[in-house]
């Protein structure tokens, strides 16, 4: 992966985002607390530079590692070896054996079966990973559509990144550009990926959910903050949690929290799990989705309504929203999974108009045309599903036979999406591939591995065992009216 590796009191795994109307919160980590909490930063061309300075904080999570996949990932990322969790589980480096505490490893491989409902078991002192120091500085007074240079902590590097246009703001010479992902990873294809993104040059770009895929395995956020960086130091980001960020690893979103900030506070909301925020033509929604409540009675609810009566759909025309699991989906990955929440939620989208929603969560591309309950509708929504974001657990490609006749285009390869605003009643949704799978033997008598074969746009290529129509086209796109 390209960027530094943590180590001594350098600033690392830095990315940009946001805290509200000309607010840009810059986030790093750093492995000595000596490491100073500030930022320098300046508008290019301009020699006047400010400073500000922020919070540093760390967290402790229990090392639960829940998903088997880390153990022999399906798509050829580094797993977890089992060296590396013997090394925790062996107790008998430092206890007597009288302890109760005591766990004696003869075979690197026999620490899997010492995990305790697949965790280290709580009374070993190394069955909690302390996080580096994570500082997160805001800049104030950041003009929207500007490109500022910066420098984090009293490193000597130089990044940059652009603010995206303000609330309202539109130029037909220059249309907005909404960056679109989610299930991303650390492998070889989350990295083409994260390529693919940076060159598409986004004024901003959201991620659908499932982030790191630590999945109790801690040390994978900072190896997903080093790949990341290139991108998400320049063009901010907005994300959600989804089942990796919650229940694997058995996180409950802690980590997502303190690695990555969102304004919910600048958006009236008493939670991180969900926010909206303005940029050009776009008014934007997280949400946690299924994992919070959805009942109308809920704060997620309750805080939606209030935030989409509040739209001004003169000043931001168009509404997005983007949760991890979604409502329309014919992949038999994960099928129907989020019922209760589209029981609870469709007709509040619907009323207010939502133009289109982002999901993640199944491993594959998908678009819908415009629906509602099932139905044809073009006062409903168009639901995306771009979860091909390159994850270590490998695509989903077996589809229902028949396409219902809501789904427009699906297919079982990995990518990224833009979505070009041009005006109030016209953008441009493109999904680009980056690569397809096929399967090949494991090495050293491994379980069958995913090899990747990156194409970026080569018009043969097709994921192995993909039953979709579309599985050879490399491009979707299509104007969003």
């Amino acid at each position: 992966a390209p960027g530094r590796r943590l180590g001594g009191a350098g600033a690392e795994q830095v990315h940009v985002g946001f805290d509200g109307p000309g607010r840009v919160a810059v986030t790093y980590a750093a492995a000595a607390r000596v490491a100073p909490s500030a930022v320098v930063y300046w508008a290019q061309g301009s020699a006047v530079r400010q400073t500000a300075t922020g919070t540093v904080s760390t967290y402790t999570t229990y090392e639960c590692p829940t998903n088997g996949d880390l153990r022999s990932p399906e798509m050829g990322a580094p797993p977890v070896s089992s060296a590396a969790l013997a090394a925790l589980v062996n107790t008998s480096a430092f206890l007597p054996e009288d302890s109760a505490s005591y766990v004696y490893i003869e075979r690197p491989e026999d620490a899997w079966g010492e995990l305790d409902d697949r965790c280290i078991q709580y009374k070993n002192p190394l069955a909690y990973h302390e996080s580096p120091y994570l500082h997160t500085v805001l800049l104030d007074g950041v003009r929207p559509d500007t490109t500022y240079s910066y420098r984090v902590a009293d490193d000597a590097k130089v990044y940059t990144f652009k603010s995206p246009p303000a609330s309202g703001a539109s130029s037909p010479s220059r249309p907005f550009k909404l960056g679109v992902w989610a299930d991303v990873g650390t492998t070889n294809v989350s990295l083409a990926n994260m390529r693919q993104m940076l060159a598409a040059d986004p004024d901003l770009v959201m991620l659908a959910g499932d982030l790191s895929y630590a999945d109790g395995w801690s040390p994978l956020w900072d190896e997903f903050g080093v790949m990341m960086e290139p991108l998400m130091s320049r063009i901010g980001t907005l994300s959600v949690v989804g089942n990796h960020e919650v229940s694997s690893g058995r996180y409950n979103a802690l980590a997502w929290k303190e690695r990555y900030p969102v304004p919910w506070r600048s958006s009236g909301s008493e939670s991180p799990l969900w926010y909206s925020f303005e940029s050009g033509p776009l008014h934007i929604v997280g949400l946690p989705g299924m994992y919070s409540r959805t009942d109308k009675d809920s704060p997620q609810y309750q805080w939606l309504q209030s935030d989409l009566v509040k739209v001004n759909r003169t000043q931001t025309p168009w509404v997005v929203i983007q949760y991890h699991t979604p409502w329309y989906c014919s992949n038999l990955d994960h099928r129907e999974e989020a019922v209760p929440m589209q029981k609870d939620m469709e007709d509040l989208f619907y009323s207010h108009g939502v133009d289109l929603v982002f999901n993640g969560h199944v491993h594959s591309y998908e678009r819908t045309h415009p629906v509602y309950e099932g139905e044809l509708d073009n006062c409903g929504a168009t639901h995306i599903v771009i979860g091909d974001g390159g994850n270590y657990e490998g695509p989903s490609n077996v589809w229902s036979e028949e396409q219902p006749k809501w789904s427009a285009f699906r297919e079982a390869s990995f990518g990224t999406g833009v979505l070009t605003v041009y005006n109030d009643t016209h953008a441009l949704w493109e999904w680009r591939r980056s690569a397809c799978a096929s399967r090949a033997p494991g090495a050293g008598g491994a379980p069958d591995a995913v090899r990747f074969e990156p194409t970026y746009d080569a018009p043969a290529c097709a994921t192995e065992g993909d039953t979709s129509a579309q599985r050879s086209i490399p491009v979707d796109a299509i104007m969003v009216v």
